[in-house]
């Protein structure tokens, strides 16, 4: 018997650029329906301005590596490569309400990933306090004009956060955030700022990652996929990209979700875990949190602390 039988996985998306919200999604949309499970897509609704990632090939160590390993132009193409830069940056959502109001139609969630996701994931850190709340507010407003309903979810480009960026978040009186990498659900303390939303981290790798680590057997990436880490909490949350597995990668998706079937694994959406969190006997708890590395990866992550320490203990 699979070691998956009685396992909840979450499939967690986040659509980063036009293109990918354009035709990864409908591709994601169209693979769910086959399988019969729903996901939890986070969504970048302003400005597609993925073509200044470019400044990160002198800015941030490895990136250029990981782009060659990733096969960047192909997970992404040409016109998003150039958009922001050479080329006009492309409203997401926004620009594509029908598709945001598609995903909510067909049973799955609709989060919030950012305004403007590259600014976020380049610059978020050196961001005054007041900027970055206008940011996750000009989010909220634009799901919020599509969908009719303020947003219950967010999940932060990048898995990257500040403190300031964790007020912002409050603000907002969310069901659940999932911004972190690795661990169990808890309430994170940020250099003093303790969060009062829960936080769910993404317990598996994504593709990308996988890729830029140099791993390219594709029956290993499944294996490393679904694999339970040994820090994880009742859920495991896969990370998917709606340019990565709504691309080149679909194949990898489907085998991915039918091993999931064939397995007796269970998918459910990530407000359903968070609902049964914090309906719980013995809910999650503050724990402190800190940005370090993370394999296959050119910057740092969001993470629970690797002490376990409480926060304020």
């Amino acid at each position: 018997m699979s070691d998956r039988v009685g396992v909840r996985y979450c499939l967690k998306v986040d659509v980063d650029t036009h293109d990918g919200l354009r035709r990864g999604v409908p591709r994601l949309l169209d693979a769910f329906a086959r399988a019969g499970v729903q996901a939890s897509f986070f969504l970048s609704y302003g400005p597609d301005n993925a073509g200044k990632a470019i400044w990160n090939v002198v800015r941030q160590r490895g990136f250029l590596r990981k782009m060659l390993r990733t096969g960047a132009p192909k997970l992404y193409g040409w016109r998003t490569i150039l958009s922001g830069t050479l080329l006009p940056a492309r409203p997401i959502g926004l620009g594509l309400p029908e598709l945001v109001r598609r995903i909510a139609a067909e049973g799955h969630e609709v989060g919030v990933h950012a305004w403007d996701h590259r600014l976020w994931q380049d610059h978020l850190p050196k961001l005054p306090r007041a900027r970055v709340a206008e940011e996750v507010a000009r989010a909220c407003a634009a799901h919020a004009e599509i969908l009719g309903e303020a947003p219950r979810a967010m999940a932060a480009p990048a898995w990257l956060m500040t403190p300031a960026a964790l007020a912002a978040e409050d603000a907002r009186d969310l069901l659940y955030a999932s911004d972190m990498r690795g661990g169990s659900p808890g309430y994170p303390e940020l250099d003093g700022y303790r969060a009062r939303t829960l936080q769910i981290p993404t317990t598996q790798p994504c593709l990308e990652e996988l890729l830029s680590l140099g791993c390219t057997d594709r029956g290993a990436w499944i294996d490393r996929l679904l694999a339970r880490p040994c820090d994880a909490g009742e859920n495991l949350v896969l990370p998917l990209h709606a340019e990565v597995e709504g691309g080149p990668y679909l194949p990898v998706l489907e085998e991915l979700l039918e091993r999931l079937r064939d397995d007796g694994a269970e998918v459910e959406r990530l407000d359903a875990y968070a609902a049964r969190l914090l309906a719980a006997a013995s809910p999650p708890t503050p724990r402190a949190a800190e940005l370090r590395p993370w394999p296959g990866r050119a910057g740092q992550v969001f993470a629970f602390a690797r002490d376990g320490q409480g926060a304020g203990a």
